[in-house]
């Protein structure tokens, strides 16, 4: 009776790590495919190139768009595209992008600070030892700590040219009209 219960505890454990990694592949997929939408292609073309449906193309784009809070100014949403852009990498590279974020926290620390900066690099470190999930979360949070946590991210040189580019085409594409 010990072991079987202890299998089905087992079994629900893997079963909620697998429903996890299946939910964040579909967000990643539902990002990717805004982010081919944001630099220019059409519903379509997506569609054609992916192989399914322009419904379902359609259903990440406005997916993908519902997990964003309404950001008004284009100063507060390029950061934050920014760091939708880092949640995916660290789903990639976390080991990576920590390193960089710690890099950045160091020379941070080595320029005189205010007390709200330095209030805010200690929370980016006090992150980089959260799970990944505790870190895109609080980075992607709609408060006004978080938006100003976006200002003073120690993560340059974490995300590529493109990934940047990617990042500022969709704030420009999700303004609020």
């Amino acid at each position: 009776m010990a072991r079987l219960t202890q299998q089905a505890k087992d079994l629900g454990e893997l079963s909620e790590q697998l429903r996890q990694k299946q939910l964040t592949a579909a967000r990643r997929r539902q990002e990717a495919i805004l982010s081919l939408h944001a630099v220019g292609l059409s519903i379509r073309q997506i569609a054609t190139q992916l192989g399914c449906s322009a419904a379902v193309v359609q259903a990440s784009v406005r997916a993908a768009k519902a997990r964003r809070p309404t950001i008004h100014r284009r100063e507060e949403r390029i950061p934050y595209e920014l760091h939708v852009q880092l949640g995916l990498k660290l789903h990639e590279d976390d080991a990576a992008v920590r390193r960089i974020g710690r890099e950045g926290i160091a020379r941070m620390r080595r320029t005189p600070r205010s007390a709200i900066a330095l209030e805010w690099i200690s929370r980016w470190e006090q992150l980089l030892a959260a799970p990944v999930h505790v870190i895109e979360s609080a980075m992607l949070e709609d408060t006004p700590f978080a938006t100003e946590l976006r200002q003073m991210s120690p993560f340059a040189g974490a995300l590529s040219d493109d990934e940047r580019v990617i990042a500022i085409r969709k704030a420009s594409g999700l303004a609020p009209r």
